[in-house]
């Protein structure tokens, strides 16, 4: 009887490490994704903002200048 209720504690446990690993893991999951959102979030503004179509016909200060204005603008630090 005595092996029983040592094998049911144990049980019980492991169950519960397990699940407290378990809800861990699904919140690191959860933050990484909004992290990814929020980075691809600041690409998507970023590359509107740049506009890399003219980039050839501006001048390195001219882009400097306007990857500062960008970032200013979109809060980017």
């Amino acid at each position: 009887m005595q092996y029983f209720k040592s094998i049911s504690i144990l049980i019980i446990i492991f169950s519960s490490l397990l699940f407290i690993i378990s809800f861990d893991t699904e919140n690191i999951l959860r933050a990484n994704k909004s992290r990814k959102k929020v980075l691809n979030d600041y690409a998507i503004k970023l590359k509107s903002c740049l506009d890399l179509d003219n980039k050839n016909k501006r001048r390195i200060y001219e882009s400097l200048r306007l990857i500062k204005y960008c970032m200013k603008e979109f809060k980017i630090e």
